[in-house]
């Protein structure tokens, strides 16, 4: 889990999950929109510590240079260190959100998805705030607006970009803490090694760029 912890020992994190929009201005001054349908995926900019003490963490520096930039890991924010990024923000019981199911398979490249197996909550009680995360097959996706109980059996939740792939009704793969990423180092950098009493400190020579490993 070299990737993990890198992600676990970040000084800072950049998160790109933006629609690729294309943008015209006419001669008149007048601006177009599209969006480009796409996967949308994610990527993570890590700024990893510097200064961590190479005796200490060389068998992660090896998990490093045995994925480089090929092999893909997959990561999750479920630490004490991660887990305020894909908290759930919802007025459910976490285990009533976690027994959430997709009521029914989304047409292709839908944005929007069934869910069913709601608990018996207020009526106004949010199932998910906007920003929660949830899980459908491989791929992890982030409520765009609040989505509240009512009074059917079923609500409605829009995902900030198509859902990716074939997948089939039931419980949701995952929700919040429970999400996981599948990256590939887009970019890995090298390090060097600064000596000091008995060993090293370790100083990057740029940040780790992780991309979404999207398959479909």
């Amino acid at each position: 889990m070299a990737f993990q912890q890198i992600f676990e020992i970040q000084q800072k994190m950049t998160v790109n999950n933006r629609r690729i929009v294309g943008q015209q201005v006419t001669r008149a001054g007048y601006m177009t929109t599209a969006q480009y349908l796409t996967a949308v995926p994610w990527q993570f900019t890590v700024v990893p510590h510097n200064f961590l003490y190479y005796p200490k963490v060389r068998n992660i520096i090896q998990g490093i240079d045995n994925l480089d930039r090929q092999l893909p890991e997959t990561i999750i924010f479920n630490s004490s260190l991660l887990s305020w990024f894909t908290a759930y923000q919802g007025d459910l019981n976490l285990s009533d959100a976690q027994a959430l199911t997709l009521a029914s398979v989304p047409a292709a490249n839908s944005q929007t998805i069934t869910v069913g197996n709601l608990p018996s909550v207020a009526s106004t009680a949010a199932v998910f705030r906007a920003g929660d995360f949830l899980q459908l097959g491989s791929y992890s996706y982030k409520v765009t607006a609040d989505v509240l109980r009512g009074s059917g059996s079923t609500v409605s939740v829009n995902l900030n970009r198509p859902v990716i792939g074939t997948v089939t009704t039931g419980t949701l793969t995952a929700v919040a803490n429970n999400c996981t990423f599948t990256v590939v180092a887009e970019q890995c950098p090298t390090y060097t090694l600064n000596p000091m009493t008995n060993g090293a400190f370790v100083e990057w020579s740029g940040p780790f760029v992780f991309r979404e490993y999207v398959t479909g």
